[in-house]
């Protein structure tokens, strides 16, 4: 099983595949809050102040949650349902449970549902006896139901002293939290005394709207949603007198670091609207090219596909390559940006000119 390395990175990315479970929870209504924790021992805690997955009717969540750490609901030839996530190592993020206990020295589960609560241990991956109940007041929580972890790396496994990249799941946190507008992230790093909330109330626009600040934006952000073909695209974008910060992307919740097929389908479509525009004034110019520094330089936006699956160039998947999401999202993004500028004629001749229309 290969996570990256045996260092910092690699510690990393099993918290991330926690946090990948808190993504699909907040996408489905099932948490409102995630708590990431990071001891001064290395260890590692999170919290969900709700049941992460579907829980069947019946059934116990302490064992159902005993029976993914132990791969127990493995099912090789299980379906991955269109456009979730993929987990770290395996293509569904619950099995990627069973990663982390595998590659502890100790782990702690604690569950709770109404007034019941359960706790069951491990130890590099084995259950250290049968879950048990606790009393009420031994892990104090305001939800009704809800799920702790907290986990040891194992020492014989990564490199000491261990330390998790604090940076990196800040970024990763802060880019969690505007997929879903609402939802609550916190992160508290007890070695360096960090304590953060991160919550936007818009989602997509809010990070745009960071992202933008030292642009000295021309309006506010401007966000859109819809789906074309199989491909589900949300949009908030913000152009600025000043340089923007380009184009942040995520397909599936992974980032796309090296753009790819999503990335030019959002060239080809503010070209096509620009153009349109430029036909509907009546300039004569709509035949002008707008080359890729000229539709950038002064834009930023936030864009978030969800495919059926996502394809990727090169091992390490950070460019997309899914061939429909060029034109799919070139689709939606021309009819938006068309639209909008057709309401704001005044803002319409600013984006032109900094997109390099010549005054007339």
């Amino acid at each position: 099983m290969y996570i990256g390395d045996t260092a910092t990175y690699g510690l990393s990315r099993l918290a991330e595949s926690l946090l990948l479970l808190g993504v699909i929870a907040g996408r489905e209504g099932r948490v409102r809050e995630i708590s990431l924790s990071l001891g001064v021992d290395g260890s590692c805690e999170i919290s969900f102040d709700g049941w992460p997955w579907p829980l069947a009717s019946g059934t116990s969540p302490i064992a159902d949650v005993g029976r993914w750490l132990t791969f127990v609901n493995f099912d090789m030839n299980a379906v991955r349902p269109p456009g979730m996530p993929r987990g770290v190592i395996f293509p569904v993020p619950h099995v990627d449970l069973g990663l982390v206990n595998a590659l502890a020295s100790s782990l702690e589960v604690v569950a709770w549902v109404g007034g019941q609560r359960w706790r069951q241990c491990f130890r590099e991956g084995l259950p250290q006896g049968e879950p048990h109940a606790i009393a009420p007041g031994a892990t104090p929580s305001a939800s009704d139901s809800g799920l702790h972890i907290t986990f040891m790396p194992d020492a014989a496994i990564f490199d000491q002293p261990h330390r998790f990249a604090v940076e990196w799941l800040r970024d990763r946190l802060s880019s969690f939290s505007a997929f879903h507008a609402g939802l609550t992230w916190r992160f508290r790093d007890a070695v360096s005394g960090l304590d953060e909330c991160y919550r936007r109330e818009r989602g997509l626009p809010d990070l745009c709207a960071e992202l933008s600040e030292s642009s000295r934006p021309l309006h506010a952000p401007w966000s859109f949603e819809g789906q074309a073909g199989t491909t589900r695209v949300r949009l908030a974008l913000q152009w600025g007198e000043a340089s923007g910060s380009g184009v942040s992307s995520w397909a599936n919740v992974r980032e796309c670091t090296c753009n790819g097929t999503h990335h030019d389908g959002l060239l080809l479509g503010l070209r096509k609207a620009l153009r349109a525009r430029m036909k509907a004034r009546g300039s004569g110019q709509e035949a002008l090219f707008f080359t890729d520094a000229a539709l950038l330089g002064h834009l930023t936006a936030v864009l978030e596909l969800v495919v059926p699956d996502t394809v990727w160039y090169g091992p390490t998947r950070g460019q997309l390559a899914n061939p429909e999401a060029k034109a799919d999202v070139a689709q939606l993004v021309s009819a938006w940006v068309e639209q909008s500028l057709a309401s704001h004629p005044d803002l319409e001749s600013r984006v032109l000119a900094l997109s390099g229309v010549p005054r007339s």
